[in-house]
């Protein structure tokens, strides 16, 4: 029961909020990264084009690994701990995606 509540819990949506140019990845649901956050920038990004929302979604990936602690099995030492940091990553980058609102990102995304 505890571990089932615990499980939900580290499962509950990471924030990624985006404002203007600057974003930031959030991983605020898990008690371990409460207040971890890494600051995106695309202002340098023309997301018009499909090389430049290619680009801003692997600066995304990269800050929701680095929000969620995102490790091998090796290093995670627990097929759990992996299968929850794995789920941190995934929300997280989904949140970021949803936030920015820009079609050719959500389009990367969805392949």
């Amino acid at each position: 029961m505890k571990e089932s509540k615990l499980f939900k819990s580290l499962l509950a949506t990471i924030i990624i909020v985006a404002i203007s140019a600057p974003t930031i990845a959030s991983a605020g649901a898990r008690n371990d990264l409460k207040g971890v956050s890494v600051k995106v920038s695309y202002a340098d990004l023309n997301l018009e084009k499909q090389e430049g929302a290619k680009a801003l979604y692997r600066r995304l990936q990269q800050a929701s690994k680095r929000a969620c602690g995102y490790r091998g099995l090796k290093i995670s030492g627990t097929v759990k701990r992996m299968i929850e940091t794995q789920q941190c990553y995934r929300e997280a980058l989904s949140a970021a995606v949803e936030n920015i609102d820009n079609e050719r990102l959500t389009q990367i995304h969805s392949s």
